[in-house]
C-alpha cells in the first residue's frame, strides 16, 4: 500500500520552477533528508509539460560506470543491442522528443553522470534533467536545490503519520517516505499511539520535541514512528544522546548524528540475530528472495532454519521491506538502511565471507539455471531479470580480484542463453570482454566464453570482432572441444555477410557435430534456425519447411521456447515468400507473442514488419503504415539496422510499397509518423489486435 505524501508544499513549488527554468536541476543534502521522494513528487506534478516521456532511473544499486548508460536505456525500455555506444543510441533516440529524466542517488557514480548528462543534454534539446544525490553533478547550467529538513509542523504531521502506519516504511530518502511495501494500516496517530506502548493524549509538545531531536529528517522520523509502538515521544527524545557513539566506539565521521541515533534505535530494538541477519543481508544489490537470503546470509549463529523466523521480525520492523513481483515474493532494504548493515558487517569482520557467499550463490543460481532451461524457459527468464543487480554484483566480486576472474569467465558463459536469448547483448558483451581481458589463462572456461563472446559480438552486427574472437578460440582450443560452436558462428558469420549457400554448407555441419555431442539447446537448435533461414535466402523453400519442421519437433521434445520463436518467424517468412498471407500473419504473431516473454528486441521488430506486410495486403493498410513508423523508429535508435539489413531490408519495402499502393503518398506518410512515436511496447500490442489501455 502507498503511504500519504505528507509537507513539502513550497519545495516542490520551487523545484517545479527549476525545472522549467533550467534543462538540469540537481537536489542535493543529507541521506533521508527526501531527496527522492521530493524530486519525484515534482515530476508527477509537471509529467504533462513532457509529452515524450517522463522515466525515473535508479541508480543506488549500480556500481559499475560502463553500465550507466545501459541501466537508462533499460529504464526507458531501449532495449539495443548493436555494438553502438550506448550513449549515442539514447542521445539520438531522445533527440525528437520532449521528455525528463530522473536520475535518483548519483552521488557514487558523479563522474559518469556527469558525462553521459552532459552528452544528452547538448544532443537532445528537448530533454530536461533532474537528478538527486548526495553531490552536485558539476555539469555546466546544473542548477543545484539543497533539500532542507522538514518544517516541524510538517515533521510533526508525518511522526503522527507514521505512527499510524508503524509497519508501512518510507522510501530511503523519502520526504516523507515512499511506498509501504509490507505490514499494514493502524489506527492513526492521535490515539492510542502504538500497540501496546500505554500512551494516551495528543502528545504534540513531545512529538515536536522528537521530530527536533531527530533535525526533522524524514527518514529518521519514520524509524522513531516504529518506536512509539512501545513508548511515549517524551521518553523516546532523550535516548537520542550518544547513539552514534554507542554504535561505532565513537570512532570515524558523523555524517548525521541524528539519523544515525534513528537507525541506533532501530537496532536496540533488534533481536541479536536480526542485528546479524540486518548486517548479511546488507550485501545484496537491492532486492533478494527468500531462498538467497537462506544462502547467503545463515551460518554460525543463525542457521537456514531461523531465517525466515528473523526476516519476518526485519519486516515487521520496517528494516526490510516485501515485494509482490512477477518471479515471486522480493525483499528489500532502504538504501540508508542498507548502509548501515554493510558498516556492521564491517565492524563484525564478515564482509568477505558473505560477498563469497553471494557470489558462489549466483554462479550456482546461474548454473541451475542453465540446466533448467528447457521446459521452465519464461518462468526462469522472469528469475535472472529479477535477480540482474545481483549477478552484476557477483560479477563485480569476481572482476575486483584475480584470483575470482575465472569464476568471472565462467558465470560469464554460464549465462549464454541470457545474453543471446533475453535482449541483454550489450550487457553480456561487457563481462565477456572484461573477464577474457581479465583470464588468458587456457581453460575450458575461456574456450566457451571465446564463442559465446563471437556469437554475441555476430548478433551485435560485430562480424570483426566476432572474427577475432572465433579465431581466438579455435586457436586456445586444438582439441575441438567447441569446434561445432566455432563453425555455428561462421556460418551466422556467412549468413549475415550474404553467402547464403556457403552459410547452409557450414551450419549443416555444426548440425552434424552438435547432433553427434548431443548439445541441443545452445548448438543444435540455434543452427535449425539459421540453417532454415539461410535455405530460404538461397532460394531452397521446400527444404526450409522441412527444416523448419524437424526443428520444432525438436523443440516439442526439449520444452524449448525462444527456438521455437525464432522458428515461427522464419515459418512466417517462408509463407512470404509462397505468397501466403494468412499463414504468415499467424506465424508472425506466434513469434512476436514469445519475442515479448523474452524481451527479445531483433525478433519483435522484424516480426512487427511481417505482421505489416501482411495487413497491407489484407487491406488494412493504414495499421500497416502506423506498424512500419513504429519498427522504423527502433531500428533508427536501436542499431540494429546494422544486423538486419541483408535479410530483413526486402520484406520491409514491400510492406511500404504496398502501403503506399493503397494510401498514398501523404496520408501513408502521415500515419508512418503517427506510428514512429508509439513505443514498442504498444506498437507489439497493436500488432497483435489487444486492447491498448
Amino acid at each position: 500500500m502507498e503511504t500519504t505524501f505528507v509537507g513539502r508544499r513550497v519545495e516542490i513549488a520551487q523545484v517545479v520552477r527549476l525545472i522549467r527554468e533550467s534543462r538540469l536541476v540537481t537536489l542535493t543534502g543529507l541521506g533521508g533528508v527526501g531527496k527522492t521522494r521530493l524530486a519525484g513528487r515534482a515530476a508527477e506534478e509537471i509529467a504533462g509539460e513532457f509529452p515524450d516521456g517522463l522515466w525515473l532511473v535508479e541508480l543506488a544499486c549500480l556500481t559499475d560506470p560502463h553500465l550507466l548508460a545501459e541501466t537508462v536505456a533499460d529504464s526507458m525500455g531501449l532495449a539495443d543491442q548493436s555494438a553502438r555506444l550506448q550513449e549515442e543510441v539514447l542521445a539520438d533516440w531522445l533527440s525528437p522528443r520532449r521528455s525528463l529524466l530522473m536520475l535518483d542517488t548519483c552521488e557514487h557514480l558523479v563522474e559518469a553522470v556527469a558525462s553521459l548528462v552532459d552528452t544528452l543534454l547538448r544532443r537532445a534539446p528537448g530533454l530536461r534533467v533532474l537528478a538527486t544525490g548526495r553531490q552536485p553533478l558539476g555539469v555546466s547550467g546544473e542548477h543545484i536545490y539543497l533539500v532542507p529538513p522538514l518544517p516541524v509542523e510538517d515533521a510533526v504531521a508525518l511522526l503522527r503519520d507514521r505512527a499510524g502506519l508503524a509497519r508501512d516504511a518510507g522510501d530511503a530518502d523519502g520526504a516523507g517516505a515512499g511506498p509501504a511495501r509490507a505490514g499494514t494500516a493502524g489506527s492513526g496517530a492521535e490515539g492510542s499511539g502504538a500497540e501496546g506502548g500505554g500512551w494516551r493524549g495528543d502528545g504534540a509538545e513531545g512529538m515536536a520535541a522528537l521530530c527536533e531531536g531527530l533535525d526533522c529528517i524524514p527518514l529518521a522520523i519514520e524509524l522513531a514512528a516504529v518506536q512509539l509502538r512501545t513508548m511515549p515521544p517524551a521518553l523516546l527524545t532523550p535516548q537520542l544522546h550518544d547513539r552514534y557513539r554507542l554504535l561505532t566506539g565513537g570512532d570515524g565521521p558523523m555524517r548525521h548524528e541524528s539519523l544515525r541515533a534513528a537507525m541506533g534505535w532501530s537496532h536496540e530494538l533488534c533481536t541479536p540475530a536480526e542485528r546479524l541477519l540486518w548486517a548479511r543481508l546488507s550485501v545484496f544489490a537491492a532486492g533478494f528472495d527468500l531462498e538467497a537470503a537462506e544462502r547467503v546470509c545463515a551460518g554460525g549463529p543463525l542457521p537456514s532454519a531461523l531465517v525466515l523466523e528473523t526476516l519476518t521480525g526485519l519486516v515487521d520492523k520496517s528494516l526490510v521491506q516485501r515485494e509482490d513481483h512477477p518471479a515471486g515474493v522480493r525483499l528489500r532494504m532502504l538504501d540508508t538502511v542498507r548502509e548501515f548493515g554493510a558498516e556492521w558487517l564491517l565492524l563484525l569482520g564478515e564482509t568477505g565471507a558473505v560477498q563469497d557467499r553471494h557470489r558462489d550463490h549466483y554462479l550456482r543460481l546461474a548454473r541451475r539455471c542453465a540446466a533448467e532451461w528447457p521446459g521452465r524457459q519464461v518462468e526462469w527468464y522472469g528469475r535472472i531479470r529479477a535477480e540482474q543487480r545481483n549477478f552484476r554484483k557477483a560479477f563485480e566480486l569476481c572482476l575486483a580480484d584475480p584470483e575470482w576472474s575465472r569464476t568471472g569467465l565462467d558465470l560469464a558463459g554460464t549465462l549464454w542463453f541470457l545474453w543471446v536469448c533475453c535482449g541483454m547483448l550489450r550487457e553480456g558483451r561487457h563481462y565477456l570482454e572484461t573477464a577474457l581481458g581479465m583470464d588468458t589463462r587456457p581453460g575450458p572456461e575461456r574456450i566457451r566464453a571465446l564463442w559465446v563472446c563471437a556469437w554475441v559480438a555476430a548478433l551485435q552486427g560485430d562480424l570483426d570482432g566476432a572474427r577475432e574472437r572465433l579465431d581466438q578460440c579455435r586457436a586456445e582450443d586444438p582439441g575441438g572441444s567447441a569446434a561445432g560452436y566455432a563453425i555455428q558462428i561462421e556460418g551466422l558469420i556467412s549468413l549475415m555477410r550474404g553467402d547464403y549457400p556457403g552459410a547452409v554448407e557450414l551450419l549443416d555441419e555444426a548440425m552434424a557435430w552438435h547432433m553427434a555431442e548431443g548439445d541441443v539447446l545452445s548448438g543444435l537448435l540455434p543452427c535449425y534456425t539459421l540453417a532454415a533461414l539461410s535455405l530460404l535466402a538461397a532460394g531452397r523453400p521446400e527444404e526450409t519447411m522441412e527444416t523448419l519442421s524437424e526443428g520444432q519437433a525438436l523443440c516439442e521434445a526439449h520444452g524449448e521456447e525462444w527456438s521455437r520463436a525464432q522458428m515461427e518467424y522464419v515459418f512466417a517468412w517462408a509463407e512470404h515468400v509462397k505468397g501466403g498471407t494468412s499463414g504468415a500473419l499467424r506465424h508472425a504473431r506466434a513469434a512476436l507473442t514469445a519475442a515479448r516473454l523474452f524481451d527479445d528486441l531483433l525478433l519483435s521488430v522484424v516480426c512487427v514488419e511481417m505482421i505489416a506486410w501482411a495487413v497491407a495486403v489484407e487491406g488494412a493498410a493504414g495499421r500497416a503504415a502506423r506498424l512500419l513508423g513504429a519498427a522504423q523508429a527502433v531500428w533508427d535508435s536501436s542499431g540494429l539496422s546494422q544486423f538486419g539489413s541483408p535479410i530483413f531490408i526486402p520484406i520491409r519495402r514491400r510492406a511500404v510499397h504496398q502501403a503506399v499502393r493503397a494510401l498514398g503518398g501523404g496520408e501513408f506518410n502521415t500515419l508512418f509518423a503517427e506510428g514512429h512515436r508509439l513505443d514498442l511496447g504498444i506498437a507489439v500490442k497493436y500488432a497483435l489486435e489487444e486492447k491498448i489501455s
